[in-house]
């Protein structure tokens, strides 16, 4: 008897996957330019919220699911993201023109604009465009928090005074 209790529980023991821990519990994307606009959240589980909001389309937040692989191919990428300590804003001389893409992960956020920045974030932004081509949308109704932007655009510089 003793036996077989020791056997059942070293194949208990061992057929216990330990799971790994994530890198972050929260992650938002968003990505802006003149044709789009748009927030991604991330968290633990293989669902994705997105948040539509281009002023000229429907706003309405969606869903859609990571497979086992691309799940485990967006924690790798999110995990090999380097953020800074302090939020920070990378942007080229023409603001006014191309893309925006921001991140936030537990605190820190990155807004970077024009292909300035890191590359790494940039192959995330490239990655992110293939995987949303490749799902479809699920309209839900919920609320999800997404973290903000909107206050990290530098505000426009001061104004000329003239003596």
């Amino acid at each position: 008897m003793k036996k077989l209790i020791s056997v059942i529980i070293i194949v208990l023991l061992s057929s216990c996957e330990k799971k790994k821990e994530s890198c972050y519990t929260n992650f938002t994307y968003s990505k802006g330019n003149i044709k789009m606009f748009y927030n991604l959240k991330f968290n633990s589980s293989d669902t994705v919220y997105y948040l539509d909001k281009y002023p000229f389309e429907p706003k309405g937040l969606n869903y859609f699911v990571l497979e086992k692989n691309e799940k485990k191919i967006l924690d790798s990428l999110i995990c090999k993201l380097k953020f800074p300590v302090k939020d920070s804003v990378l942007i080229n001389n023409g603001i006014h023109d191309g893309t925006t893409i921001a991140f936030s992960i537990d605190n820190k956020r990155l807004m970077l604009h024009g292909h300035k920045g890191p590359k790494e974030f940039w192959k995330f932004e490239e990655w992110m465009n293939y995987l949303l081509n490749h799902k479809q949308l699920i309209p839900i109704e919920r609320k999800v928090k997404f973290d903000k932007f909107d206050k990290m655009f530098p505000g426009p510089p001061p104004p000329i005074v003239k003596e």
